[in-house]
């Protein structure tokens, strides 16, 4: 999975140059005394790029200087680069086509530079300043929220569920990323508000770092110091394989963390059987695969619970073998306007909270850290479940 690392910054570096020439070009063409701003838009390309790169190509030995000096323009140069740019440049490119198409000759005669801020030229400002400046302000939020952390909770109905079971707790922790945007500072919060929830048993739905395992120690430290009755449960996100296939799952073994890959574990809870199942990261190829979910699960015994830990919601759709299912992946849409709108809603069918199907409960966590370091409309959190009887199903 290392490609990225050549293919996206080629890339942001392709677009920003495209989406600075265009601009150029139609700010010489409609106003030619406004070289001023092509300069200044063609210096704001060249920082994203720049900052893009120091990100990308800087050693991890760099990261904690990084995310104490950098986490604001950083978060700038990821919410440009990525949100802002891929939507704007196409967009530049078809008013340039037009205009080259069927707008009136550009005047060859340089005009004189007007006295006053005329109101074209103000608008003008208006439209070339408007994404940088929404940029800057979603990077000082992402900065301002950076620790911000909430606990969330969900009773959830499980049919059969026998009396020995009502009201075990699960804490639900996913893509903690581990790395340049949650260092220990974040991840020691996260630790003691799951310690805080006092659950029964802690699940954590894949993400543990962000992109290598020299990121992995602070995470291991914070879960190791997250205490529960039963233990914590692991399984991959996809992050997890950026470094390269079962680097993960080896040291989480070498560090007693139990990784669910392709594998179950039965815990015996008061006489009755929860099983947890663990599937590795898939975001594809997966429909109708139902089988995939239920061998992972021993023949099921009266009041068992069968809890399905898969790192993208979406697997939602086989799991009916499962009576819960904790997934993540998705940051809770990461940039959200209400609860129905936003990129959630726009890239995934499943984004945040209780979903239900039959007797199948799916709970999508928003996440508690960051590869991306701004959130709007989806705050980090940490989940706390409490098992129910299915006739309690309306206190959902």
């Amino acid at each position: 999975m290392r490609h990225w690392i050549v293919e996206i910054p080629s890339l942001i570096v392709l677009l920003n140059a495209l989406y600075a020439g265009l601009l150029v070009w139609l700010l010489h063409r409609r106003e030619p005394y406004l070289r001023f701003l092509a300069m200044v838009a063609m210096a704001w390309m060249a920082m994203m790029c720049g900052l893009m790169l120091v990100q990308i190509g800087a050693p991890l030995s760099w990261e904690p200087f990084l995310r104490r000096w950098f986490y604001f323009p950083l978060g700038v140069e990821m919410v440009w680069n990525l949100l802002f740019l891929p939507a704007l440049t196409p967009v530049i490119a078809l008013v340039a086509l037009a205009l080259r198409l069927f707008g009136p000759v550009a005047r060859e005669e340089k005009p004189a530079m007007p006295a006053g801020l005329s109101r074209r030229k103000f608008i003008r400002l208006v439209a070339v300043g408007a994404a940088p400046s929404a940029a800057l302000g979603m990077g000082v939020h992402g900065s301002l929220t950076s620790h911000d952390l909430r606990a969330r909770e969900f009773r959830v109905p499980v049919a059969g569920l026998p009396p020995e079971l009502e009201g075990f707790k699960i804490a639900h922790i996913s893509d903690l990323h581990s790395g340049i945007f949650c260092g220990p500072a974040r991840l020691r919060i996260i630790r003691e508000m799951s310690n805080d929830l006092k659950a029964d048993l802690v699940a954590i739905t894949g993400d543990i770092i962000n992109r290598d395992m020299a990121e992995f120690p602070d995470a291991r430290a914070s879960i190791l110091g997250i205490g529960s009755r039963y233990g914590t449960y692991l399984c991959e996100g996809n992050h997890d394989r950026i470094p390269g296939p079962g680097l993960m799952a080896k040291a989480c073994g070498q560090s007693h963390l139990p990784f669910l890959f392709n594998a179950n574990a039965i815990i015996p809870v008061n006489g009755r059987r929860i099983i947890l199942g663990g599937l590795p990261w898939m975001n594809s190829g997966f429909e109708g695969k139902t089988e995939w979910v239920s061998r992972l699960f021993p023949e099921r015994r009266e009041g068992d619970v069968r809890i399905l830990l898969a790192h993208h919601p979406h697997l939602f759709d086989i799991a009916q073998s499962a009576d819960l299912v904790l997934s993540g992946h998705t940051h809770g849409g990461q940039i959200m306007v209400g609860e129905s709108a936003g990129l959630g809603p726009l890239f995934f069918k499943y984004w945040s909270g209780f979903y239900r199907r039959g007797q199948t409960v799916l709970i999508v966590s928003n996440g508690c850290g960051d590869w991306f370091p701004c959130r709007v409309g989806a705050p980090a959190e940490v989940g706390l479940l409490t098992l129910s009887a299915a006739k309690r199903e309306k206190e959902v």
